[in-house]
């Protein structure tokens, strides 16, 4: 599958809040591999860098891109939130912004609309930079 663009309807996320660019694989029932970045003009970059941590929003919002696939909710982005991170590991103290990110999300677990995803986010040569648990729940 060649790669696509995230559609702006399935993340509410927009100019340099929005992390997630683009799908890499077919998504399948509960996984789905996105790549992306993080802008130069975002609040966290210094110098050229942010903090690794903020990786974690970059699955996040892959997370929730998987979720409005899996819920077939291509019209409209519905209102979610991270109500958990567990085992969180960072691998790197910063990333550069602009450089190219994987995240692979998969959904373990789901009640309602509670979610639990295994992620994880590794950079451009397939150097590992966070390994977690995150939990999400989507609105009406």
């Amino acid at each position: 599958m060649p790669e696509r663009d995230v559609p702006d309807a399935l993340i509410p996320h927009r100019g340099p809040a929005r992390l997630v660019q683009t799908i890499l694989e077919d998504p399948r029932p509960d996984v789905l591999v996105c790549a992306g970045r993080v802008p130069p003009d975002s609040a966290f970059a210094v110098g050229g860098r942010v903090p690794a941590v903020v990786v974690l929003e970059l699955a996040a919002q892959a997370a929730a891109v998987q979720q409005a696939l899996a819920a077939g909710a291509a019209g409209a982005a519905r209102p979610g939130y991270l109500v958990g991170i567990r085992d969180a590991s960072l691998q790197a103290d910063d990333v550069a912004v602009n450089a190219r990110l994987v995240a692979t999300v998969r959904r373990t677990g789901q009640a309602g609309p509670l979610a639990t995803y295994d992620v994880t986010v590794n950079g451009a040569e397939g150097e590992e930079i966070l390994r977690a648990t995150l939990s999400t729940h989507v609105g009406e």
